[in-house]
């Protein structure tokens, strides 16, 4: 830092606002947004599972209530990570564990401190000050009285105009990659739905007519999850990990500590048939592998003579996906069952060939969005280690 830059305090710079302690009984589909910890991250503030408080709460979260610009910032688990909000999340109010930063005084420019707080020099401080094993807290007490370097005004503008400018042009690279990546999934969705898309000479049928068999998994808890053991999928994985089809289990378990053991092989399509959405209910996925492996709970299993790899794609197609969340209530958490799904009607070729056709022209595809996504995953890194490298050369 420079001899003629100032130290302040953080307290002294910023009104730190608490979060609200909000019941998740009393969320709602709409009203006034709860900004949660999960919704903050590094440099940014996400719509991620967006959470509503009923309008009529408001006399209770009128200390609590965002702004426009307000600094917000990670107080537990991954600490330190500020966003900044904007009227698009607003109205809005602060969960616990959440910190708000308010400027409260002149002479200093908001952005320059955004982009003090942001680097990673500022959110090692934070973690090396914070407390817990199992799971970081850090202290507002501990943050308002944190000392932080201020330099004159015309040197703050001339930070903040260099890092805006170079951010800027790293950001259209990032934005590039995911243009690129973007593209090809659009092209991939307009391509599954001119191949799934019933053609003369298709044969059309529900799921329970197709199915030889259909049937509920049963419950593998997370504690039951083991390094070694029989491959097993959990219902949430068909969610985070796996995506039209897959050849190997992430996960496995003890086979003996299972009680009702229910298992899947090759060819099966597995459904998810509890989820967080109306639009990702029944999210279904091809096994490919040759091992025989164990089934979770909120898991149906479908036995059928398709193309295993064809029926993965055909049931993700729009069509078939509006029927999944046909007549489901979006609450907290969405369920689906065996007669939901065995009554979704698909179009399909009666040819075995036809439909190996069909799923190799949508591999092709397929593939090409993984490189982009590897490319866009590789590419973000890069940038936001360009970025902190630029913020370690002024701030150290």
């Amino acid at each position: 830092m420079k001899e003629e830059w100032k130290y302040e305090k953080l307290g002294d710079i910023f009104h730190i606002l608490n979060g609200f302690a909000f019941k998740s009984t009393k969320y709602v589909p709409e009203g006034i947004r709860v900004i949660r910890i999960t919704n903050v991250q590094k440099g940014s503030v996400i719509d991620s599972s967006p959470k509503f408080y009923p309008v009529e709460e408001l006399p209770l979260l009128t200390n609590y209530m965002l702004e426009d610009g307000d600094l917000l910032m990670s107080l537990t688990g991954n600490v330190g990570r500020v966003g900044i909000i904007d009227n698009s999340f607003l109205p809005a109010a602060l969960n616990q564990r959440v910190a708000c930063l308010r400027l409260k005084k002149n002479g200093i420019l908001k952005q320059y401190l955004y982009h003090y707080l942001n680097s990673d020099y500022f959110e090692k401080i934070c973690i090396s000050n914070s407390k817990g094993a199992a799971q970081l807290n850090m202290s507002t007490v501990w943050l308002a009285n944190h000392i932080i370097p201020i330099p004159p005004l015309p040197e703050q503008e001339r930070i903040v105009s260099f890092l805006d400018a170079e951010f800027a042009k790293i950001d259209a690279i990032k934005a590039n990659a995911e243009k690129q990546l973007q593209d090809a999934k659009a092209l991939f969705q307009s391509a599954l739905q001119d191949l799934s898309s019933p053609k003369e000479g298709w044969r059309e049928n529900s799921l329970g007519e197709i199915a030889t068999d259909m049937y509920r998994g049963n419950g593998i808890t997370r504690a039951q999850v083991t390094k070694d053991g029989i491959s097993c999928v959990r219902y949430g994985e068909i969610y985070t990990t796996y995506d039209y089809h897959f050849n190997t289990c992430v996960s496995h378990t003890d086979e003996t500590n299972i009680q009702s053991r229910k298992y899947f092989e090759y060819g099966d399509i597995l459904f998810a048939i509890t989820g967080e959405s109306v639009e990702d209910i029944g999210k279904s996925v091809a096994y490919l592998g040759h091992e025989r492996c164990l089934a979770g709970g909120d898991i149906v299993v479908m036995k059928h003579t398709l193309n295993p790899k064809f029926l993965g794609y055909v049931l993700s197609a729009p069509y078939v996906i509006k029927q999944k969340g046909f007549g489901k209530t979006k609450l907290k958490v969405v369920h689906t069952n065996v007669p939901s799904l065995k009554s979704i009607i698909i179009s399909y070729p009666p040819s075995l060939s036809e439909q190996q056709q069909i799923a190799e022209q949508l591999d092709k595809i397929s593939a090409k969005i993984q490189s982009l996504q590897s490319n866009f995953d590789t590419t973000v890194t890069l940038c936001n280690d360009l970025k902190q490298s630029i913020l370690k050369d002024i701030f150290g």
